[in-house]
């Protein structure tokens, strides 16, 4: 009798010890081919393998909510030639949602194409929650995007002598002194450190690239870039777009990274560059993916479009960013002004936050596809995203201010049954005069020749780079010398 009870006791322990691990293997590949039919196209990938990695506690589940992240190595086979950074349907942003991995999880994506017999590989992970004694998937899990390499982000370094004086001057300006001086000491020591950083990698044969924030897409797609190789490039730490414009007028880069509608900005000398006149030597070298639109609301928000926003408290970005000068835009597209609204000015993650919390009604904010922050976010509480009217995006579209119409498809975001409608603008790629012809062509045809696996190198937007989209969404004069190269480029 002893005996039977012991074995029924480790009978319920290993029952119990298996509940607390997950789901088991075959339940697993289920799940994952199931989200891969929802997200791709029939026939486009087949799930060839797929291997447990084990799993652990969910630190982000509810207090009352069991849940359980689960990780796995999966290996996939294309039934067709596809195009996964096509710009105008399923691509990339649902494989990575799909599968639950960043862009450094997964192998195998060819920025210009993949051909039928390619093999993907990836490392992905889910979320399941136990409802019962069953295992139920919530949503694909998420990833911490990789931190800025220390060439990136360490401080600049000089001469003893001139950096003590620099601290000298630091230190004159007290802890609870003028905030405007303690924003000027800020602005010029990022702005030596940019400018530094730039020369230095001129006199080695490199590029200096005002790339963006810190775990920034734009950021991670720059260090993508400099990890292939062929041409030196050395990624340069920004707040953004718009400081991005004014270094690299200024000179202090050669190359920048900007929103279409902010470089059109720049170009004619208005909005946020009125006060520094048109920038006419500004050129694109090209685009490189879109940048769609995002209105983000709680799934149980009773708000079904934008003009339900009057009155609402709406996040609308950092000030100065040129997202916040899209979304803007977009409300004033829709009939809503500054005025009618509760304009909160805050990075994308503390809002994304503040919207958990339902201390904030909407985000808008203009991101490309798939947007990690907003992957997590939705990993931790549902999320829909509003439609623009069919009107707005004319007015948009028609007032050629460098945006054009643009769906986010189904399946880019868990849960996301439907496409929506938005508006787009591209990230540029920009020079300005100070490189010659040939740097300018042999820079373009680094970034838009094919054959880049920019994913494996943690940009999942550079799978969207090609020669044949190079020129999609160009707001401002494409670089004159680049056109021939591009054509060349896209008949390959």
């Amino acid at each position: 009798m002893i005996v039977v009870r012991i074995l029924v006791m480790l009978l319920l322990t290993l029952v119990a010890t298996g509940c607390q691990r997950g789901p088991d293997a075959e339940t697993l590949r289920k799940h994952v081919e199931t989200r891969l039919g929802e997200a791709l196209p029939a026939d486009t990938l087949t799930l060839v393998s797929i291997e447990r990695r084990g799993s652990q506690s969910d630190s982000k589940a509810p207090p009352d909510m069991t849940r359980r992240i689960v990780y796995f190595d999966a290996e996939l086979k294309l039934g067709r030639d596809y195009e996964f950074g096509a710009w105008d349907g399923p691509g990339v942003a649902g494989l990575v949602s799909a599968l639950g991995a960043g862009p450094k999880g997964i192998a195998g994506i060819a920025s210009g194409g993949n051909k039928a017999g390619d093999v993907v590989r990836a490392r992905g992970s889910a979320v399941y929650r136990l409802d019962g004694d069953a295992w139920v998937p919530v949503v694909a899990g998420g990833y911490s995007p990789a931190v800025a390499p220390a060439y990136a982000s360490n401080e600049p370094r000089g001469p003893a002598r001139v950096l003590d004086a620099m601290r000298k001057i630091i230190d004159s300006v007290p802890m609870d002194g003028s905030p405007a001086h303690r924003e000027a000491i800020e602005e010029e020591l990022v702005a030596a450190h940019a400018a530094i950083r730039a020369r230095l990698a001129r006199i080695s044969d490199g590029y200096g690239i005002a790339a963006g924030p810190e775990n920034g897409q734009y950021l991670r797609f720059v260090q993508a870039l400099s990890a292939a190789g062929k041409i030196r490039t050395v990624p340069l730490i920004t707040r953004g777009g718009e400081e991005n414009l004014r270094l690299l007028r200024g000179e202090k880069v050669a190359l920048a990274l900007a929103q279409g509608d902010a470089a059109l900005d720049a170009y004619a000398g208005r909005a946020s560059f009125a006060d520094e006149g048109p920038y006419t030597t500004l050129r694109a070298v090209g685009s490189l993916y879109p940048e769609p639109v995002h209105v983000l609301v709680s799934a149980d928000s009773k708000l079904g479009s934008l003009t339900d926003l009057k009155g609402r408290r709406v996040a609308v970005g950092e000030q100065g960013s040129a997202s916040r000068t899209t979304a803007l835009r977009v409300l004033q597209a829709h009939q809503i002004a500054p005025t009618d609204i509760t304009a909160l000015d805050l990075p994308l993650r503390e809002a994304l936050l503040r919207l958990r919390r339902k201390e904030v009604d909407a985000v808008v904010q203009v991101i490309g596809v798939p947007a990690d922050s907003i992957r997590e976010a939705v990993a931790n509480v549902p999320l829909r995203l509003l439609p623009l009217s069919q009107a707005a995006v004319d007015r948009l579209v028609e007032a050629k201010t460098g945006y054009f119409a643009f769906t986010i498809v189904h399946g880019t975001y868990a849960n996301q049954k439907d496409d929506v409608r938005t508006v787009a603008t591209a990230a540029l790629l920009l020079a300005g005069a100070t490189l010659s012809d040939t740097e300018v062509v042999r820079i373009a045809r680094h970034v838009f020749d094919g054959g880049h696996d920019f994913a494996v190198r943690g940009s999942a937007q550079g799978t969207q780079v090609s020669a044949s989209t190079a020129r999609n969404g160009l707001s401002i004069p494409l670089h004159a010398a680049v056109a021939k190269a591009l054509d060349e480029m896209a008949v390959k």
